[in-house]
């Protein structure tokens, strides 16, 4: 949720004179001191100090705030603080250094306290989310040269040497791409040159922390720029191998601008910042570059391209109804390209794919043109015009809104239960697509009886 700052501040006053009392001094540190600078709302707020754990575990409990050992070898504590008539979880750790072995995932081989806030600084990612903000005082600490680059709009490494911070953690490539474009920063030079050097790393970070990362550069403000420079780094190859593929891949110049990879950009660019729209806007056409190896012609990668996009959202531990509603619209969404098919033969295809993924076909439809990089008139606005009409009308999604139950059939066919009722309800179902009015239960019997 966004945090108010100033009603943050309030919540932390009284932990930070507590901590005052005690000879310590309590820091907002990292993003949320960078976004209130920048005039951004803050989401998550970190705190810091030179306090032991054990110290603030005491302290906390002497003066009646709920508090929770994380990570005792990261001196990692969770305050539960009020604010607002709710409770605020902030999460405290200790000034410490650190020491990494080889590989990029991330895991510490020493950890040591320190009563330094510089010390602290410089294990930290970027200058930029080194900033300390006394939370009593207001004061900036800026040990790495922060609030320079800033100004300066850059992303630049805490260290001299950027591969000191990026080897030690490879995510860190991703987000760098991610915070470059959530803030329209630019990387600094040397920053961005050690970080091409290094993405192989990505190699060792857990998927389900690159799904953290692809996810918020996805529904980010600037995602074709996030995605350009996720391309242009070199981390695609180890975020969604199959997509690494699509670079290059020409399409026919009379109705794209774009290679196929460049062209999926363009296209979550022109659709809504929601996940899985914008999931299926990066996958839907996955399956040309294997499509055409394999057939010397893209016909078949709607196909082709469920599979591959199932594979990929399965690796990167997406939950399986967003899997399930990608896959669906990759799957589905050539049908009916030229615009040729009956106003009829859309209601049912319509009312069998269901509202919410006859929807996302429409929304991926319309931005798949946009995205082509040519002003063309979208087959979109019918289909979208005929959903309205469907749902104005009352029509039936599912056959569970039928007016008549399987029971009904059989009782007015004297028919046993089997797979013949299951017909008979199925038409019905597309009878009442393009007949709504039919969905009447005397109105079915009658159409059953007949």
């Amino acid at each position: 949720m966004t945090i108010d700052n100033g009603q943050l501040t309030i919540a932390l006053e009284g932990l930070a004179r507590a901590m005052q009392s005690a000879g310590f001094t309590l820091y907002r540190v990292g993003g949320c001191v960078r976004d209130k600078l920048l005039g951004l709302p803050t989401h998550d707020t970190d705190v810091a100090s030179a306090m032991r754990p054990e110290q603030l575990l005491s302290l906390c409990a002497e003066h009646g705030i709920k508090a929770t050992l994380v990570n005792e070898r990261l001196g990692t504590i969770n305050c539960q603080l009020s604010i607002v008539n709710c409770q605020l979880c902030v999460e405290h750790t200790t000034f410490r250094t650190e020491s990494y072995g080889e590989g990029g995932a991330h895991k510490p081989i020493e950890v040591a306290f320190t009563d330094r806030l510089e010390e602290d600084a410089f294990r930290r990612d970027f200058s930029v989310n080194a900033l300390y903000e006394d939370v009593l005082t207001g004061g900036i600490v800026d040990p790495t040269g922060g609030l320079a680059d800033l100004d300066k709009k850059l992303l630049r490494t805490t260290t001299a040497d950027p591969a000191v911070i990026l080897r030690d953690d490879g995510l860190r490539i991703l987000r760098l791409t991610r915070l470059c474009a959530q803030l329209d920063f630019a990387p600094e030079e040397k920053t961005w040159a050690a970080a091409k050097e290094h993405v192989c790393l990505l190699k060792d970070i857990a998927w389900e922390r690159k799904r953290l990362e692809l996810s918020r550069i996805l529904v980010g403000p600037r995602v074709l720029g996030g995605l350009r420079l996720l391309r242009d780094v070199g981390a695609l190859p180890y975020v969604i191998p199959e997509l690494a593929a699509a670079q290059g891949y020409p399409q026919k110049p009379e109705y794209h601008k774009y290679d196929v990879l460049e062209h999926s950009f363009h296209v979550c660019e022109a659709i809504a910042p929601e996940l899985p729209l914008r999931l299926m806007a990066l996958l839907h056409d996955i399956g040309k570059p294997d499509c055409y190896k394999r057939n010397g012609n893209m016909y078949d990668h709607p196909r082709i391209g469920e599979a591959l996009c199932r594979a990929a959202l399965r690796r990167l531990t997406y939950d399986n109804d967003l899997i399930a509603r990608v896959c669906f619209v990759v799957r589905n969404h050539m049908y009916d390209l030229s615009g040729q098919a009956k106003t009829p033969t859309l209601r049912k295809r319509f009312a069998l794919w269901g509202r919410e993924r006859a929807q996302d076909i429409i929304t991926l439809r319309e931005a798949d043109v946009r995205g082509s990089g040519f002003d063309r008139a979208y087959t979109a606005t019918r289909w979208q015009n005929t959903l309205a009409a469907m749902e104005a009308e009352g029509v039936p999604f599912s056959e569970n809104e039928l007016a008549i139950t399987g029971k009904d059939i059989m009782e007015a066919l004297r028919l046993p239960p089997g797979p013949e009722v299951g017909r008979i309800k199925e038409k019905l179902f597309l009878h009442c697509a393009v007949k709504p009015r039919d969905n009447t239960r005397e109105r079915l019997l009658q159409i059953v009886r007949s």
